[in-house]
């Protein structure tokens, strides 16, 4: 292998573990996180994911789910007022009291929640060849 493509190699595994410690300290079962909280860009950690996931092939079913996963779950980060929003959907969805503009919040996270899980199914699409 040629040196630059190991360099690319270690710099993919440094963007995934970076990106691993971060799903590590955040619950998943939020519908959704700020894209500020990314180590890298989206872009750089799809790449270091599809990049691991081509070098290791077949060889490691866990590690491979694990990344795939991990790389579905980059939908989850959006832009933070798309993120506010939906906190303020949730609230007004858990209130029984909640006021005309708190329910227009409502809908439009709920608008923002369809979005993610259309971009999770494409994401799913993305990484079709590495699911044999």
């Amino acid at each position: 292998m040629p040196d630059s493509y190991i360099q690319k190699l270690k710099h993919a595994e440094v963007i995934v573990q970076d990106y691993g410690k971060l799903l590590a300290t955040i619950t998943l079962m939020v519908h959704a996180h700020p894209v500020s909280l990314l180590p890298h860009s989206k872009d750089q950690i799809k790449d270091a994911i599809q990049l691991i996931l081509k070098e290791i092939g077949t060889d490691n079913n866990k590690i491979k789910d694990s990344l795939i996963e991990a790389y579905v779950l980059l939908a989850k980060f959006i832009a933070e007022e798309d993120a506010e929003i939906i906190a303020k959907g949730h609230s007004a969805l858990t209130d029984s009291h909640a006021e005309n503009y708190q329910v227009e919040d409502a809908e439009l996270a709920t608008k923002i929640v369809n979005n993610i899980k259309l971009e999770m199914e494409s994401l799913m699409e993305d990484l079709k060849i590495f699911l044999t």
